[in-house]
């Protein structure tokens, strides 16, 4: 059995001193052993107030047995110190335990409280918790958090063939998954299974794949190996050695175009260096038979005339060249084996200007050697190379000038555009919470004293419950009619007082309503609150079910004279934590609470 108490919510946090009773016996339920007694002939052992065997019980002066909590929960209620079965003067103090009584009834058999749903063990009271921590017949969560709340008698069948997070032996590779990604690991992850090349449409392992496709597949497009040169050609692999056998004229063009282009800006740097080739002809374009030779002699000559610019300039040159591959794409290009001339940061910015306007090719040339320990000679040079510099610099600043004013200009257009847009949000905000409030206002009007509460994204909730930012939340207002009682739902995820961090809290409110004038007070009916069991399995699910009788008395009832009642009536103990949170009360992160109310008449 359960007790309720009235309970008074602050107004700033939503904490209360609220009391309640549990869903079960194990957890300090307040009233006696609600349980079916074997051979119990007399009714000694019945408490006069809760009419249940005596849990714990105690003896008045005048010589009637009650439930500890029974009868100090009578003395502090009544206001009156008064025994309730003769009315003879009863001070606290001097109720007394009863250990004889006490002994006598843990001693008595009872039968397990899931005797209904087929447990046929009887055992003595005192045995009864012990029992309790193996019978099969009571419903337990599934230690694998898939969810499922099952009989603990059913739990290894469950473990071993039905449960989704259970793990498994992958077939192909070995690997160990649960069984709810069984299907998802073959079809995209497993290494061993057979998969088509979406090419060449040849079967492969997984694992295999991509090496095949990159190194082997006879079907994947792939540029041509003098891409780097110019050559924008692509083909499948099994078509790219004829295009390499057709194309030779073309790729020697290439490739001594790119010479000519490196000879060129070697010329422009130093007039005379390459005076010792004469062979170079004037048209881009050599027969097949010559362009080998003309490009071996373009190198050589390159060669010697980069050396000779190092010695120009007091420079270490490095020899044997090697020419790598040329990207049209990039804006730097290098030759591997000819040095870099850095007499200095000027000589080096002077070099990239003169190969950018006077050959007016998009890449420009870089070398790599070891700095010259001498300064670049020739007043006049120098002269000539800081006023390219300084007039480079004065068209910078200019470009910069002009860009940053019209950015500037966007800005100001992007931020009146922005203003605009803030202003229609929020007017649209403010429509949406007003038909969203017109929306909740309805469905509680027409509920019909019977309403659903989904509480979505919980964990959110209860983490921010935990930490204390919001303690308590309130469900939308809903009326036992539509002319009648407005009331609403208040959970406390992570409980209250002495239930904070263990049970589920949950209380209703009243609040003042459209037409409080021509209704009763107070309020005179019952109230049944509801937890949900959301398990897919109808036969499963076991709602948590309470049921508050109103107390005229109490001001939880009376006309609220706030917009909410300040003072609650509820549960403070609705539904241990842990059991809320590995079963299938909560569901797709949703919690559900029903409340219907029964007004008396």
């Amino acid at each position: 059995m359960a007790s309720v108490f009235d309970t008074l919510e602050p107004k700033n946090n939503g904490d209360s001193g609220s009391y309640s009773s549990n869903v079960n016996f194990l957890t300090e339920p307040e009233d006696g052993y609600d349980f079916e007694f074997v051979n119990l002939k007399d009714d000694k052992y019945d408490c006069p107030i809760c009419l249940l065997i005596l849990r714990d019980p105690v003896q008045t002066p005048c010589g009637h047995r009650f439930c500890h909590k029974c009868i100090h929960r009578w003395l502090s209620e009544s206001g009156e110190q008064r025994c309730p079965v003769d009315n003879t003067t009863v001070i606290r103090d001097q109720v007394f335990p009863d250990n004889f009584a006490k002994r006598e009834i843990l001693s008595l058999q009872v039968k397990c409280p899931k005797s209904k749903e087929g447990c046929k063990v009887i055992e003595v009271l005192k045995q009864l918790p012990k029992h309790l921590e193996v019978c099969g017949y009571v419903p337990i969560p599934c230690p694998n958090e898939c969810s499922d709340i099952l009989l603990r008698k059913d739990l290894p069948h469950h473990l071993s063939q039905i449960c989704t997070k259970r793990k498994i032996v992958c077939c192909k590779c070995g690997e160990q998954v649960t069984a709810e990604r069984e299907q998802e690991h073959l079809h995209k992850e497993c290494p061993m299974v057979t998969v088509v090349c979406q090419y060449c449409q040849i079967e492969l392992l997984r694992n295999q794949i991509n090496s095949h496709e990159e190194f082997d597949c006879q079907r994947v497009i792939v540029p041509c190996q003098y891409q780097p040169m110019g050559c924008t050609t692509r083909l499948e692999r099994c078509e790219m050695s004829q295009h390499l056998q057709e194309s030779i004229q073309q790729h020697m063009n290439l490739m001594f175009n790119i010479l000519m282009q490196l000879s060129s800006a070697v010329q422009n740097i130093a007039p005379g260096a390459l005076q010792h080739f004469t062979a170079v002809p004037q048209s881009h374009s050599l027969p097949v038979t010559s362009s080998e030779q003309s490009i071996t002699n373009l190198l050589e000559t390159l060669r010697i005339g980069v050396q000779h610019i190092g010695v120009q300039q007091g420079m270490n040159v490095l020899s044997n060249p090697t020419p790598i591959p040329y990207s049209p794409d990039s804006n730097v290009s290098s030759v591997e084996g000819f040095p870099e001339p850095v007499a200095s940061s000027h000589s080096h910015s002077l070099i990239e200007r003169n190969i950018s306007e006077q050959t007016q090719i998009a890449p420009s040339i870089s070398y790599s050697s070891q700095q010259s320990n001498k300064d670049v000679e020739g007043g006049a040079y120098v002269s000539v190379q800081q006023g390219y510099e300084l007039k480079s610099l004065k068209d910078q600043n200019v470009t910069q000038d002009e860009s940053l004013a019209r950015h500037e200009h966007q800005i100001d257009q992007i931020r009146g555009r922005n203003d605009n847009h803030e202003k229609i949000v929020k007017d649209l905000n403010k429509r949406l919470k007003m038909l969203e409030s017109t929306i909740n206002e309805f469905e509680g009007r027409t509920c019909s004293g019977t309403y659903v509460w989904k509480i979505r994204n919980y964990r959110k909730y209860r983490r921010e419950a935990e930490i204390g930012d919001t303690t308590a939340i309130h469900s939308p207002p809903f009326y036992s009619h539509f002319y009648g009682y407005k009331l609403c739902i208040r959970a406390n995820l992570n409980g209250v007082d002495s239930a904070r961090g263990t049970h589920l809290s949950i209380f209703i409110h009243f609040m003042q309503g459209d037409y409080d004038d021509i209704l009763d007070w107070p309020f005179n009916g019952r109230i049944i609150l509801t937890v949900i069991d959301q398990n897919p399995v109808c036969e499963l699910r076991h709602h948590v079910v309470e049921t508050l009788i109103s107390k005229p008395n109490l001001a939880a009832f009376q006309r609220p004279n706030t917009p909410r009642n300040h003072k609650g009536f509820g549960y403070m103990e609705f539904l241990p934590i842990g059991i809320l949170d590995n079963s299938t009360y909560v569901r797709n992160d949703t919690l559900i609470i029903k409340a219907c109310i029964l007004p008396n008449g």
